[in-house]
């Protein structure tokens, strides 16, 4: 109510207007907008900072953050490339070579997406990843549930998930541990304890204790302690750490969207604002983009029948991930959490139900980010409100379409205004200091 007011203050508004949809009083914000539409757009702005996360006791260490800086755009223990370039698939190198992955490969540009692999609906890390590389501004929104199927429920597990990945980095936590204390020794020991071990050194008189390379499962790794096992893990989770202190920075607000919600009335255009009163009305894209980051963090199935190049059609979603989630050592109530009594898995359980939902996507900047879908299989936003205007996808998709995806009737002029409002999300670049390469030459 104090945010309608406000606004009809400032904007010298209150027109009776019934065909728009009158308040009691007959008065209508911005001459558009009903009482009850106007308190659903509060809820969307404005956009406050990531929530706290007590699993990682770095995540506002700016010493960590620095570190994770550069650790996003380290290769050195990047393993083999499983396809190399070809002359037209944007690869990394040649098939085999090794140090050419990092965090930033897939990630590059103001708003950290993939502007590298061809096709761009997949990313090409050491092998095809099937799925769209997301952009990792505002990352820091989504909890717990980080990746589109929920695989990861910390921003720092998702950090270091990618490592062992064989289409990801194609490494291992060996290789990791070799490439920390031969190029950032000093500045892990600074921030983390314990340091690292000396015999990581390959002079070292004990270096046989940590092989070259070596992951759970490899004979490599099942030969050493379980002492030096714990020692690499800790390590393994502590960078994953550091990069999350570093994406946590990575945040874009101050949108159009938020100024106009704030009550500067010319923020967006008119066109926008009838968008807008779709989006929270006759489009129902409220009920999933609730929130100020424009996500409701829970999964839905929105009746996507999953095509395009390199991209796996019968994905599961969220049902597929729930045994990697709850075995994945680095979860939250794993012995590497900062705190493992956050509840975040609790009546986390694998059942039919979930097959076939992914989470909602954040809409902040998503007129930056193309192409759309996990699958990238959308290059435009109108496409994507085609789709949702369909009703979705009539067969092809896995599980059972929610209730909510049902045909909207939209005309092309209304289709084409929530385009022009989903354009008022961009918000202010984050600064190029962040986003700036910071290892040594």
């Amino acid at each position: 109510m104090l945010k309608k007011t406000a606004m009809i203050a400032i904007l010298g508004v209150g027109f009776a207007c019934a065909c728009n949809g009158e308040t009691e009083d007959g008065e209508l914000v911005d001459g558009i907008f009903t009482e009850e539409e106007w308190a659903k757009i509060g809820e969307l702005s404005p956009l406050e900072d990531p929530p706290p996360d007590p699993t990682n006791r770095y995540e506002d260490d700016p010493a960590a953050a620095a570190f994770g800086q550069k650790l996003f755009f380290e290769t050195a223990y990047a393993g083999p490339l499983m396809i190399g370039d070809d002359g037209s698939n944007g690869g990394l190198g040649d098939a085999g070579e090794t140090g050419k992955v990092s965090c930033a490969s897939c990630h590059e540009g103001p708003w950290l997406i993939d502007l590298r692999s061809t096709p761009n609906n997949a990313a090409l890390g050491a092998g095809w990843i099937p799925r769209n590389s997301a952009s990792m501004i505002n990352v820091a929104y989504y909890a717990p549930w980080i990746e589109n199927n929920g695989l990861l429920d910390s921003l720092w597990s998702e950090s270091i998930v990618d490592v062992e990945f064989d289409l990801g980095f194609n490494s291992s936590r060996l290789r990791l541990a070799h490439a920390i204390y031969d190029n950032h020794r000093d500045e892990y020991n600074a921030i983390f304890d314990p340091d690292l071990d000396p015999a990581l050194d390959p002079l070292s008189a004990e270096a046989a204790r940590f092989p070259a390379d070596a992951r759970p499962g490899s004979p490599e790794w099942e030969a050493m302690t379980v002492e030096d096992q714990d020692h690499v893990t800790e390590m393994m989770a502590n960078v994953g750490k550091a990069l999350a202190a570093y994406l946590k920075l990575l945040v874009s607000k101050n949108a159009p969207f938020d100024r106009y919600v704030a009550g500067e009335s010319d923020a967006i255009n008119e066109a926008a604002k009838r968008g807008l009163k779709l989006f929270v009305g006759k489009a129902g894209c409220v009920e999933c983009h609730a929130t100020p980051h424009f996500s409701d963090d829970d999964f839905h199935n929105n009746g996507l029948a999953a095509e395009g190049p390199n991209i796996v059609t019968d994905e599961k979603g969220r049902y597929d991930a729930i045994d990697f989630l709850l075995g994945n050592e680095f979860n939250s109530s794993g012995r590497w959490s900062d705190d493992p009594n956050t509840g975040r898995l609790d009546g986390v359980v694998k059942d039919d139900g979930l097959i076939g939902l992914w989470r909602t996507k954040g809409l902040r900047h998503i007129a930056e980010t193309p192409p759309y879908m996990h699958t990238g299989q959308f290059q435009t936003l109108e496409e994507v409100v085609d789709f949702y205007n369909e009703g979705g996808h009539d067969a092809g998709f896995q599980g059972t379409k929610d209730d909510v995806i049902v045909p909207l009737n939209l005309s092309d002029a209304e289709k084409s205004d929530l385009v022009e409002f989903l354009k008022t999300l961009t918000g202010e670049e984050v600064s190029p200091d962040l986003l700036r390469n910071t290892l040594a030459p």
